[in-house]
């Protein structure tokens, strides 16, 4: 564009050259700087673009050539715009070309073999125009099965072009031959019969007992079914906790249930009994002893005998809850020395609680009777009687154990009598005689308490004072007797 400008620029200045001049009145202009400031007429030598909208006027002094001023003037176009060039300014400035606005059409289609024609003309002048090549679209063939093969027949595929269905072919399609799978022998199941192995095409459908597909066969060769063969289950009461179930029948072969023995009712499961519950009978809780531990309360049942710490039996236990042993709560008794007629006993511990006896203090060994000192027997001394007087008191015949300090009445020590039981009176009044019946009958009363068969009793005299003191004597060593039998009792009874 820049280089048609300028041709055009340089085109005006020759023409200019050439041509006569025509002065103009310089605006604001009186004089020619290169005339001496003579005034002079000018004239346009020339065009200087500004930008598209505006370009300066060169105004020249007619005399002498010179430039001596410019005026700014808006773009002036004249003509009409084409393809090509736009219209034009004065100063040469062309604007508005309209470029070319080609549209095509098919003017010859192309066929398989042959190329085809496209033609463009320009819609601002159809003087314009130019063509192109269509190349040749060539053979597009679509196939399509006309006649399918078959396992043992050929098929056909016919090729049409797509472009023009006048050209089209034909080629064979093999035989496909049988396309066999083998379908394994099944077994005959108890009702349903079964089938020897065989081979299906997957093309034909058609069915052969042999892998080359030699030999076709209608249906597969038949196994007769073989009937059930059943085995009774017997019957299961149910449990506490687990159903049970009736007798049923189980085929050994298809491992189906039947309620009946000619296993004509199927059934899924076998008839249920339903678990009776636990039948719990409480158990009360054992307090702990001292060897022994005890048990919390629980709850057996009477059916499974299985144990429940809970009456709802919701909580199985494998044993009663233990209650350790307390162990033994001893008592230390010392021991008792023997006496002369009473058995004394070595030291032992006794048990506050379960009250058994043991002869250690760690309770290992358990005795039942403490271990017995036995006793010693009296060592008696006797006594002589001694005969009262007047002045001085005396003493009937007796025996003295120094090791108790009793006194007894006879030898064998089966009388006890308290010392002052042994005492005579002083005489007083008494004669001589007297006093000696008296010692006679004192002697006769000692007899009395012995063990002797000799013994006799002399019936008191009225009025007789001897036989009262008898009487006395015999009275107290009663007492005394008595009381040692009862002392003996009371001994026993705390071993």
């Amino acid at each position: 564009m820049k280089k048609g400008f300028l041709s055009v620029l340089l085109t005006l200045f020759m023409m200019l050259a050439v041509m006569p001049v025509t002065a103009y009145a310089v605006p604001n202009m009186r004089y020619c700087d290169y005339c001496n400031g003579e005034l002079r007429e000018a004239y346009i030598s020339g065009y200087q673009l500004r930008n598209p909208n505006f370009h300066y006027e060169i105004y020249s002094c007619t005399t002498c050539h010179h430039v001596v001023a410019n005026d700014l003037k808006t773009h002036s176009f004249s003509g009409t715009a084409t393809c090509t060039t736009g219209r034009i300014c004065r100063c040469g400035y062309e604007y508005g070309a309209l470029g070319h606005n080609y549209i095509s059409t098919v003017t010859q289609a192309p066929t398989c073999t042959q190329d085809g024609v496209r033609t463009y003309v320009c819609k601002n002048d159809s003087s314009h125009t130019y063509t192109e090549p269509i190349p040749a679209a060539g053979h597009n063939y679509e196939s399509s099965v006309t006649t399918k093969p078959t396992c043992t027949t050929e098929g056909v595929r016919t090729y049409v072009c797509k472009n023009d269905n006048s050209h089209s072919y034909t080629e064979k399609i093999p035989a496909v031959g049988h396309d066999l799978k083998a379908v394994k022998r099944k077994d005959a199941g108890c009702t349903e019969d079964g089938y020897e192995a065989y081979w299906r095409c997957q093309t034909c459908k058609k069915l052969f007992s042999d892998a080359a597909g030699t030999v076709e066969i209608s249906n597969p060769t038949a196994i007769k079914a073989t009937g059930h063969n059943l085995e009774k289950v017997e019957k299961k009461d149910a449990g506490c906790t687990e159903d049970g179930y009736e007798a049923y029948w189980r085929c050994q072969t298809c491992k189906k249930l039947f309620s009946d023995e000619a296993g004509t009712v199927e059934i899924i499961n076998p008839i249920e009994i339903k678990a009776t519950g636990h039948d719990l009978k409480a158990v009360k809780r054992k307090e702990a002893g001292c060897t022994k531990d005890g048990y919390e309360a629980y709850w057996r049942c009477q059916t499974c005998k299985k144990l429940f710490s809970d009456a709802a039996g919701t909580v199985e236990i494998s044993n009663p809850t233990a209650i350790k042993a307390t162990g033994h709560n001893l008592e230390k008794v010392e021991k008792k020395d023997a006496g002369c007629t009473e058995d004394g006993y070595e030291t032992y511990w006794r048990c506050q609680t379960c009250k058994k006896l043991f002869s250690d203090e760690a309770g290992t060994v358990e005795i039942s009777n403490p271990t017995a000192i036995k006793a010693t027997g009296h060592n008696l001394k006797k006594v002589e009687k001694k005969d009262a007087t007047a002045t001085e008191e005396g003493n009937s015949t007796y025996w003295f154990c120094d090791k108790c300090n009793k006194y007894f009445s006879d030898a064998k020590a089966e009388t006890e009598i308290k010392k002052e039981d042994t005492v005579l009176a002083k005489l007083s009044t008494v004669n001589k005689k007297e006093t000696e019946a008296s010692s006679a009958k004192t002697a006769n009363a000692t007899k009395v308490t012995s063990t002797t068969d000799k013994t006799t009793k002399s019936s008191p005299k009225t009025g007789d004072s001897t036989d009262v003191q008898l009487y006395v004597i015999l009275m107290l060593v009663s007492i005394g007797a008595a009381a040692g039998a009862g002392a003996k009792r009371k001994l026993k009874t705390q071993r």
